[in-house]
């Protein structure tokens, strides 16, 4: 048993620390994964307290895997391992079997009840998505290794120089998780999971391509019933050839009309980000992507909620961009009326694209912040509190030019579904 409860305790510690640390980095999207749990129990009242709780979550984790790592007040720790797993395996139970729970209620008592679940638990932020069964199972196993540790948790030495050893290393992991929380959710996450982070080919992640169809008509023969498959092409192959045209009216009786998949649509990661030019009625996404010239895309989520503090540096930003001509896109989820209002008020005349909110919060966590593409590649990001000078940028080009040839040796510039080689 001493070895059993070692391990056990080692394992959960550092499955702990590493969930803990890769929320940690990304603060404001375990909080958006709070506001979803709200809104999916009815508590949307509770959403403006989820970044408190992420804060709060979070900090709870890495401590408590510290301490398990560490063998530090093993009975303290045991006791809220046992209340943190429990509550999350119970929590996971239901996002696994919830829908399948209404269905059978609504089979049984002729009922039409409609409830929303996650479908992500956020246990591991974007580093790594379960579904709602793997999570489950996964706690299942967790939760087998937290019953060893309750278990044995009278039977764990108790540390020398208490003061040390015990308090000292988890005051400095509560300040380490507070100062990267604090850090990362005022500037851009330093370890980015995202599909927009640095050195991606984010162009991949957003393209979309429609399904190639044909359609196949069915003809009953006249005599023995034998069934003929034809073409839209051959059809129209036989339209214009009167001998097979009078044969196949003669002969054959039209009954039915298949669709055939040709070639299968390719569904984008991001398919739900557009740059949508609201004159134009277009999206335009793709050609600002994939653009040859350095682009900035700015984000605003939310223009109602962007004061004028933190539109300063995107203002002056946007001013040298067009003195010193350099490409730029401002997107955002707002309504157009929200964006004529917020160019009268800021003495402004930006043209705003539109798309929706959600992959916007999703590319950059800031409101507003700015991302540098080149060639369909993320080359740099920034939260509107370090955003540099259009000169500053200039400066850093050849580095950018660099780093671009690594990015598309690491990740070829080959779009879904090409077969014809790298994008040129």
């Amino acid at each position: 048993m001493y070895y059993i409860r070692n391990v056990s305790r080692i394992l959960i510690g550092l499955l702990f620390i590493f969930s803990g640390y890769v929320k940690m980095v990304d603060p404001y999207g375990f909080a958006l994964k709070i506001e979803e749990y709200f809104v999916s129990f009815g508590m949307d009242f509770m959403t403006p307290t989820a970044m408190i709780f992420a804060f709060l979550a979070i900090c709870a984790e890495f401590l408590l895997g510290w301490a398990l790592l560490l063998g530090i007040q093993m009975q303290l720790a045991a006791w809220g391992l046992l209340l943190f797993m429990g509550f999350f395996t119970l929590l996971t139970c239901w996002l696994a079997f919830a829908l399948d729970i209404v269905a059978l209620v609504n089979q049984l008592f002729n009922k039409d009840f409609e409830i929303f679940v996650v479908t992500d638990c956020g246990c591991f932020g974007d580093f790594l998505v379960l579904t709602n069964h793997q999570t489950f199972y996964k706690n299942l196993i967790f939760l087998f290794f937290t019953l060893i540790i309750f278990a044995q948790r009278k039977k764990y030495k108790p540390q020398q120089w208490y003061y040390i050893t015990q308090w000292l290393p988890l005051l400095l992991a509560g300040g380490f998780s507070l100062f990267t929380q604090i850090y990362c959710l005022r500037h851009e996450p330093w370890h980015d999971f995202r599909p927009w982070k640095t050195g991606n080919f984010i162009a991949g992640e957003t393209y979309s391509q429609a399904p190639e169809i044909d359609f196949i008509f069915r003809y009953k023969n006249n005599v023995d019933n034998t069934v003929r498959e034809i073409t839209m092409s051959e059809l129209t192959e036989i339209s214009d050839d009167s001998i097979q045209s009078l044969d196949l009216e003669t002969n054959y009786t039209y009954y039915d009309r298949i669709e055939k998949v040709i070639t299968p649509g390719i569904n984008a990661r991001l398919a739900d980000f557009s740059i949508t030019d609201p004159e134009q009625k277009q999206d335009i996404k793709n050609d600002v992507i994939l653009s040859n010239n350095y682009t900035l895309i700015i984000f605003m989520h939310d223009v109602t909620k962007v004061t004028p503090d933190r539109f300063a540096s995107v203002k002056k930003l946007i001013e040298e961009a067009e003195a010193g001509q350099m490409d730029y896109v401002v997107v955002t989820g707002s309504l157009p009326q929200e964006t004529i209002l917020f160019n009268t008020e800021n003495n402004t005349d930006i043209h705003f694209y539109f798309s929706d909110i959600t992959p916007l919060k999703t590319a950059i966590r800031n409101n507003p912040g700015v991302i540098l593409i080149k060639d369909g590649y993320v080359l740099d990001k920034w939260s509107f509190r370090d955003i540099p000078s259009i000169s500053e940028l200039k400066a850093e080009m050849p580095e950018y030019e660099k780093n671009l040839i690594k990015y598309k040796q690491k990740h070829p510039p080959v779009l879904p579904g090409d077969n014809e080689g790298e994008i040129k």
